[in-house]
């Protein structure tokens, strides 16, 4: 039997260790969500109906990761990424370089709100918040550009 302990003890810490060696910064792994629930989100047809929804979301995202509420901030997180995923069509009919920077800084936005949801499933408060104020820095820069359009 202690022949086979060593055996044992490596398959088990590879079966549980060879999902992390392929998490990669766009990782699919689960974090305990149902990914399979769809949350339905209404996208509104105005840019400035668009940006008032991603204020009142990140204030929801906020008040999650003040409460150190998983969930909560998980949904919020959705939420936003849906918003701004949806930026560039609603940028359509604006001259290209105004486009160019509002698709860009949306995309950094979603990037640091990716880092905002990834702290918080961790528990990493600390992290979450920090996350969230380079969101807000970035959310100063596409409103910004948001107003000019």
């Amino acid at each position: 039997m202690t022949t086979k302990t060593p055996t044992l003890l490596a398959t088990i810490a590879t079966l549980t260790l060879a999902p992390l060696a392929f998490a990669g910064p766009n990782h699919d792994h689960d974090h305990g969500h149902d990914h399979g629930a769809k949350i339905e989100i209404t996208i509104p047809d105005k840019l400035s109906d668009l940006w008032k929804s991603i204020e009142a979301e990140h204030a929801k995202l906020s008040a999650a990761i003040e409460k150190k509420d998983i969930p909560a901030a998980h949904d919020a997180e959705q939420h936003l990424q849906a918003f701004l995923k949806a930026i560039p069509a609603k940028t359509a009919t604006l001259e290209e370089s105004a486009r160019t920077r509002i698709d860009g800084q949306a995309k950094n936005l979603a990037r640091a709100y990716d880092s905002v949801h990834h702290a918080s499933d961790d528990k990493a408060w600390e992290k979450a918040k920090s996350a969230l104020k380079k969101a807000e820095g970035s959310m100063k820069l596409l409103a910004a550009q948001i107003l000019k359009a």
